[in-house]
């Protein structure tokens, strides 16, 4: 996976934001009461604040980037794949 991401230049075109650890109601996935949709909201606008946590791709552990938070992060790769997507509608009309 490393050498395709590398010789692919993608490595900063990848994001996935997690949570390992869940315990309890929260990391069910059959659980969609009020009070548990609530909570992973709740947890899910906490994970926005975190920095990005970035793999290594050579050893595969994560750690912590201090360049910007996950929700930066996601802000950025929207504006990525909106500038994509308006690059590939140009070509498609020329």
């Amino acid at each position: 996976m490393s050498v395709v991401f590398k010789s692919l230049e993608s490595e900063n075109n990848y994001l996935r934001i997690q949570d390992d650890t869940l315990k309890g109601t929260v990391s069910s996935i059959d659980n969609s009461t009020k009070e548990n949709l609530e909570n992973l909201a709740k947890i899910g606008e906490e994970l926005l604040k975190k920095p990005v946590s970035k793999v290594n791709l050579e050893t595969g552990s994560f750690g912590p980037s201090k360049r910007e938070t996950n929700e930066q992060a996601l802000t950025r790769f929207a504006k990525l794949l909106s500038q994509e997507k308006h690059l590939r509608d140009q070509a498609s009309s020329s």
